[in-house]
């Protein structure tokens, strides 16, 4: 604490040095005055020499306060503290003895006259002090009893003078006071500087906390969507089967009860990171009209089978574009409309838009809908966190409470504000208001509604393919080539840039992480080589969707990413959307939420997308060359592992992963992506047992691999 203690002690000292120099310059112009100009070159002489001394010194004392204790980069240190006070004390001694002797000479007088102005200053540099040096008990002692003691000095050498005694024991109770002051000052500066210390170890406690709290939140988001996603593929698998009634009721049971709980992780997510400050809110071009209309489509459905009307009305002077978030607007109005139709029972749900003209122009949204409605109690605790209207409702409708806390705090995010009108049994009227922006000239990004572009045929286009991993490279190639594409293969940056200015290109896939050069620093020198070099839609492939490298592929000149392992439909489609001409902003699948780990479907389903999309001998070859690149992979692993060698080993887990997860080997993949993880965090503790499980888990996929390719 002596440290944080002696940094408030220069700062009030620092600040004061001005006011010294000028208290100094006053004491001086009143000596002259009072007691005359000296005359000879000797008092002129000691005079000068006094006063530059003093001088001198506090300008040194300045720079240690400033330089040495106060600045930014000082390397202060507890075990620092006593040097710096006995500095302190020298450079004062140095100072105040010079300054005190100037004002109290002559030393010996036979009138109190001659020293008022000596004891005058004693008053005042003890009352300063008596706040200023309060925080450290020592200089605070020294500060006070320096002057004192010089003046206490003065009256016992002038004690013929019946005067001076009566200011010599002014000096000294008033020094008593002037202690007790700053001692009483210290304790409270003390009290301070201990409530300060605990508030930054709470602060850190909890930014800590908040830390563990997004790993734990992110490793669980992949151990619950992981089986999440074989729940969902094996319950589709299952409707395709023959069931009697009660069955198909089973399973529709099963898949609801899946996605509220799926949603419920999703909310939790959401507000996870608004909490911790890292959801982000993207600017972008999009149709806010056509997003509402989207909106509105999704919902319809759900909407009739409870027997509603569900209607959307956009007021026609609606700005065709506008620029913000379309991600984080459609999920507002998703919440909003999902409530509306979850709440009401009969009657009609309607989505209303209108765009306000004026000083600062906004598009007000409104879900209007006829009910149950709401209470006054209700609506004052309705938008905060895991609170719903009453208990009753939770047991009724379900649901976490999450969802308007979470809308709330994304329509703050995007500037707007959120409110509610409502009766209670007449219905009820949630609105928003999001501050109007005019589309940006020149932007990158256009967002497109989503619709299915999977089937939708495109004119073949001449594709650069650059992926660093074989097995990977065959894929993609064959893919394309099926809707008669033509391919050009680079294995790095450096091919691909090489490639780029030899021939013209309709499109580049472009790997994220590859040897030498990446596609990251690939996209950026592509750019930059011409206006014409930035019109080619250039589409990330990545493992890696989190925000944060998300917006790292869209800052580099990326129109939009496509996750691996990925579906041949998923391809298609990304690809038919950027062919189009229209651009939309990495991530926009949807997808881009605090997942840390590849998201891989089960092999079934792997195998059965491929096999649909090629043919049986093509999956079978397909297999075979993937499970030689795995073991392969797996021994570069496992040597690196038991030789300790850091370097390459992040970059064949991560081959792992990718490769790993295009056949569906969930364990596997996600085992690569720890260790690749751990390499990148330098976490090396545990990898051993890591590549052990590794090899453990590749085994046995691919011996469920095997089992699977039977039925083809």
């Amino acid at each position: 604490m002596k440290k944080e203690l002696l940094v408030i002690y220069a700062r009030n000292h620092s600040g004061s040095l001005t006011n010294h120099f000028i208290a100094v310059t006053i004491f001086m112009a009143a000596k002259y005055k009072l007691y005359g100009i000296p005359h000879g070159l000797l008092d002129w002489g000691q005079d000068i020499g006094l006063l530059s001394v003093s001088l001198l010194m506090l300008l040194r004392l300045r720079d240690v306060y400033r330089k040495r204790i106060i600045a930014p980069r000082a390397t202060l240190q507890e075990s620092n503290v006593p040097v710096l006070v006995g500095e302190i004390r020298f450079n004062k001694i140095l100072y105040m003895l010079p300054w005190l002797y100037f004002l109290f000479s002559p030393i010996h007088s036979e009138f109190l006259y001659d020293h008022l102005l000596g004891y005058a200053f004693v008053f005042v540099i003890t009352a300063v002090y008596a706040s200023s040096s309060a925080p450290m008990l020592s200089l605070l002692l020294f500060d006070i009893g320096l002057p004192s003691a010089v003046a206490l000095g003065i009256t016992v050498m002038n004690d013929n003078v019946q005067e001076t005694r009566y200011f010599g024991a002014a000096v000294l109770m008033f020094a008593i006071f002037a202690f007790n002051i700053g001692n009483k000052i210290r304790i409270s500066t003390l009290q301070l500087v201990d409530s300060r210390q605990k508030a930054a170890q709470s602060a850190r406690r909890a930014d800590e906390a908040n830390r563990a709290k997004s790993s734990f939140l992110a490793l669980m988001s992949h151990e619950i969507r992981t089986p999440m996603t074989g729940i969902f593929g094996m319950i589709d698998f299952l409707k395709e089967t023959e069931l009697s009634d009660q069955q198909k009721d089973f399973v529709v049971t099963i898949r609801e009860c899946s996605k509220t709980l799926l949603n419920t992780l999703n909310d939790i997510l959401d507000i996870s990171k608004i909490e911790s400050g890292k959801l982000a809110i993207s600017r972008i071009n999009y149709d806010f009209g056509g997003t509402l209309q989207s909106s509105g489509r999704v919902l319809q459905q759900l909407a009739e089978d409870k027997g509603l009307t569900l209607k959307t009305d956009i007021s026609a002077n609606m700005p065709p574009m506008v620029y913000g978030d379309p991600h984080r607007t459609q999920q507002v109005i998703l919440n909003l409309l999902n409530n509306a139709v979850k709440f009401t029972e009969k009657g009609s749900v309607t989505l209303k838009a209108v765009f306000v003209d004026g000083a600062e122009p906004k598009l007000h949204v409104e879900v209007n809908d006829t009910g149950i409605g709401l209470s006054r109690e209700a609506i004052a605790k309705l938008f905060s966190a895991f609170s719903q209207a009453d208990a009753t409702i939770a047991r009724k409708y379900g649901g976490s409470g999450l969802g308007l806390s979470i809308t709330k705090s994304l329509v703050e995010l995007m500037g707007g504000r959120i409110g509610v009108n409502s009766d209670e049994g007449k219905g009820s009227s949630f609105w928003f208001d999001l501050p109007y922006a005019a589309p940006v000239d020149g932007a990158n990004d256009v967002f497109e509604i989503e619709r299915d572009t999977a089937e939708i045929e495109i004119p073949p286009m001449k594709i650069l393919v650059v992926e660093d991993n074989l097995i990977n490279q065959d894929i993609v190639v064959k893919l394309l080539q099926r809707k008669k594409h033509k391919i050009t293969l680079a294995n790095n940056g450096e091919e691909a840039l090489a490639l780029v200015k030899a021939e013209a290109f309709d499109m580049i896939l472009m790997d994220v992480n590859m040897p030498r050069k990446n596609g990251l620093d690939t996209t950026r020198e592509i750019r930059a080589m011409g206006k014409k070099y930035r019109k080619i839609p250039i589409i990330g492939l990545t493992a890696n969707i989190m925000e944060d490298f998300v917006k790292k592929y869209h800052d580099a000149g990326m129109v939009g990413y496509i996750a691996k392992p990925f579906a041949p439909k998923k391809l298609y489609a990304t690809i038919a959307r950027h062919a189009q001409g229209a651009v939309v902003p990495a991530g926009e699948d949807g997808t881009h939420s605090a997942m840390t780990a590849p998201v891989v479907k089960p092999v079934k389903e792997a195998l059965a997308a491929i096999a649909a999309e090629m043919d049986a001998g093509y999956l079978k070859e397909t297999v075979a060359s993937t499970s030689g690149e795995l073991r392969r992979l797996l021994s570069i692993i496992e040597k690196k592992v038991a030789k300790a060698e850091v370097p390459g080993l992040g970059d064949a887990a991560h081959d792992m992963k990718s490769v790993g997860g295009m056949i569906g080997l969930q364990k596997t993949s996600f085992t690569a992506y720890l260790i690749e993880d751990a390499c990148n965090r330098n976490l090396l503790a545990g990898l051993e047992d890591l590549s052990a499980e590794l090899g453990t888990s590749l085994a046995a996929e691919l011996k469920d691999v095997e089992n699977e390719l039977r039925n083809y």
